[in-house]
């Protein structure tokens, strides 16, 4: 028995106390920053490499220069889950392919770390006055913070290249967010900087990809694997606040917040919005913010225990059928949010649906934001809420046409089709995920309307006088012919025992 009990101690010792990676959302130990930066699943990573490699006509967009790729070649490719960032890659996870001037996996990028190197040494001119060696050693000071910002054991650097990364890709963030911002309206900053006889060559040269990269250059900044932590950008606004911003009043959260203003789905809010109160982790996290009803489909310790609920959303044209309509609405702050409600005496139901904006860069930012709430612990599952909604909603051509007409799916070149397949490939993203208190609320609700008395048998009358559109409207025309008959009747016969005297 000595022996089982000392087999068993040596067995027990040599087990890995480390997190299971299907357990990264939990991985919070020791880390009260709670990591907010991951990469994608290595089999994800390597079915976007392989399709990539994957031989193709010359007459594709595959040979082109990436400058000259169009948007939705380059990020809606099925099976894709990562994205290929185009213009700017940042943070540790792509210090690699930033480095190089080719990446066996991706085109060139438009900026290179040459050109990273230039736009520190602009901000570094005596007219900004960065001081790049105070710096890199506040980013060492800061070395340990920052990797608690990433994953686990997701990258190897020493602290002195992981400085010289944040000083080279936060400069870069942030001269994208003085470009990109909507107050440049306002105060014509760059336009300023771009006529200066001294700064002027040289701000145009660095600025030129950006500039006409706009809206790739936005998605590649809600890349969940592209990012360097907020508090970074934070102390680098802080120290250009009066020179490189001069004149420019707002916070660093309310800039770079206002880049995406472009980018579906949108915050219905808009720029009334105040910034958030907490603390932002990178521009994922804000702009996942920006975009998810406040005070919804929170995780606690009661939602891990919940599962898929037994009544779940039936597709669209079931509702239809089940005298329950579609309205869209935007909830503010946040456009995702579905919400259902009743009306004639809890007769009929109302599902309240976000209008949908559907561009070339709508799956792989989904993906994005679906994967953030995944593996964040302190994130809400806002987004995973909604595309469950619309996966269940959206399950064939006829679900999405019926949308389509009651205004839901709005300006997308999309067919039918493939919206459907869009919301049906997200699944892979939160095949395990939980179910939030509010999504099951909402499932209840709408299978408790349906099982009403009242609804069944307002529901049994249609379905029994009124099986068809053709037989509801030869039955209201022989209505109307009838009582069009009676009135007629009743008339004449009270002329007949009332003749007009003349």
């Amino acid at each position: 028995m000595e022996k089982v009990k000392l087999k068993i101690d040596q067995e027990a010792d040599g087990v890995s106390l480390s997190i299971p990676p299907y357990f990264r959302r939990f991985d919070r130990i020791n880390n009260q920053e709670c990591p907010s930066i991951f990469m994608w699943p290595r089999r994800q990573v390597a079915d976007a490499v392989a399709a990539a490699a994957a031989p193709m006509p010359m007459t594709t967009a595959a040979q082109m220069p990436s400058s000259q790729q169009p948007l939705d070649h380059i990020h809606t490719s099925r099976g894709s889950t990562g994205g290929n960032v185009i213009v700017a890659a940042v943070g540790p996870y792509n210090h690699h392919q930033s480095e190089s001037s080719t990446s066996s996996e991706s085109a060139p990028l438009l900026i290179t770390y040459a050109k990273k190197c230039a736009i520190v040494k602009f901000l570094a001119r005596p007219e900004f006055g960065l001081d790049t060696v105070a710096f890199l050693g506040w980013a060492l000071t800061k070395d340990d913070r920052v990797r608690r910002c990433y994953e686990r054991d997701s990258f190897t650097m020493s602290p002195e290249k992981l400085a010289e990364v944040l000083l080279l890709d936060g400069c870069l963030v942030l001269f994208a967010v003085f470009l990109l911002r909507s107050s440049v309206r306002e105060d014509r900053r760059p336009v300023e900087l771009g006529r200066d006889a001294q700064l002027g060559a040289e701000f145009l040269y660095l600025s030129a990809d950006i500039s006409l990269h706009m809206k790739q250059t936005r998605v590649d900044l809600l890349l969940l694997g592209n990012q360097i932590p907020f508090f970074v950008l934070a102390k680098l606004h802080s120290l250009l606040k009066r020179t490189f911003f001069t004149g420019i009043k707002h916070s660093i959260q309310k800039l770079a917040l206002s880049c995406f203003d472009d980018i579906r789905p949108g915050r219905s809010g808009g720029s009334a919005v105040p910034p958030p109160t907490f603390q932002v982790h990178h521009l994922l996290h804000l702009f996942h913010w920006s975009r998810v009803p406040p005070g919804k489909h929170a995780v606690d310790t009661s939602t891990i225990l919940l599962h898929e609920p037994e009544s779940n959303l039936p597709c669209a044209t079931w509702f239809e059928d089940s005298l329950t309509s579609f309205s869209k609405h935007a909830a503010g702050p946040g456009t995702l949010d579905i919400v259902f409600q009743k009306r004639m005496l809890s007769v009929r139901g109302v599902l309240r649906v976000p209008a949908l904006h559907i561009h070339g860069y709508s799956e792989l930012l989904f993906r994005n934001l679906v994967a953030f709430e995944q593996r964040h612990l302190r994130c809400s599952l806002g987004v995973t809420a909604y595309c469950i909604c619309m996966a269940r909603l959206l399950q064939g051509e006829a679900d999405a046409k019926l949308l389509r007409n009651c205004g839901i799916l709005a300006h997308t070149h999309e067919t039918d089709k493939e919206v459907v397949d869009l919301f049906r490939g997200l699944a892979d993203e939160y095949r395990d995920t939980f179910y939030s208190s509010d999504l099951l609320g909402l499932c209840e609700d709408v299978a408790a309307h349906h099982r009403s008395a009242a609804s069944r048998a307002v529901k049994w009358v249609v379905l029994q006088c009124f099986p068809r559109q053709t037989v509801t409207f030869f039955v209201i025309l022989g209505a109307l012919i009838s009582i069009a008959t009676l009135v007629n009747t009743v008339y004449s016969v009270y002329r007949f025992y009332h003749p007009v005297k003349h």
